[in-house]
């Protein structure tokens, strides 16, 4: 991962640390995030009609040397040689064993380009709402919040009250988002930027 240094009091940050962490701007490296990075080329003056990155869909830049970053106003993420915004660029696809992810990437990244519409995610509702869950219930726990209280959270004081909780089920589910947030948190953001869904067994 590649992040913009920010030198706050004399302190080196990869990034501001006063930001949220959704506005924090995050690049990362593309031979370890096919699905998250998008490479781009520019390409010579042949009469080709093709897309240019207008200044205006840039949210954040980064200079690393050989590669610039790029991300979008809808969050996704390009690298390239591509140094002046306005030049018409192509998509590279490697033929590597990414090259699915990297091709699916590039046509949500297409979409952005030509109607600025947010990418689609390429996991069911029901993956990312697992995950939502099962981070933010590896939150609660950093903060000492009991699987009870997660639970009620949840699903309600009331549904939690209905039956005992030392045989609940309610208790086993929160149970298995602890260690799925664990387990995303380890390692499982790997599967998602590789374009897979992160196991729920590793």
């Amino acid at each position: 991962m590649a992040r913009p240094r920010r030198v706050l009091g004399g302190c080196d940050f990869p990034a501001d640390p006063g930001l949220p962490a959704p506005d924090a701007p995050v690049f990362w490296n593309p031979a370890e995030a096919p699905a998250a990075v998008v490479l781009v080329a520019a390409l010579p003056d042949t009469g080709l009609s093709a897309i240019g990155l207008s200044p205006d869909r840039i949210r954040h830049t980064h200079d690393a040397g050989d590669l610039v970053f790029l991300q979008l106003e809808t969050g996704t993420l390009l690298a390239g040689a591509v140094r002046d915004p306005d030049q018409p660029i192509g998509f590279l696809l490697p033929t590597d064993r990414n090259w699915p992810a990297r091709r699916d990437a590039m046509e949500r990244a297409l979409g952005t380009l030509v109607d600025g519409t947010h990418p689609p995610s390429p996991l069911t509702f029901q993956q990312l709402r697992r995950i939502q869950m099962a981070l933010r219930t590896l939150d609660a726990r950093a903060e000492g919040a009991t699987l009870r209280r997660i639970a009620e959270a949840f699903f309600g004081p009331a549904r939690v009250a209905a039956e005992p909780w030392a045989t609940s089920a309610l208790k086993a589910q929160v149970a298995r988002l602890a260690a799925y947030g664990r387990r995303l948190a380890e390692r499982g953001y790997r599967d998602l930027l590789a374009g897979r869904p992160p196991t729920r067994r590793q």
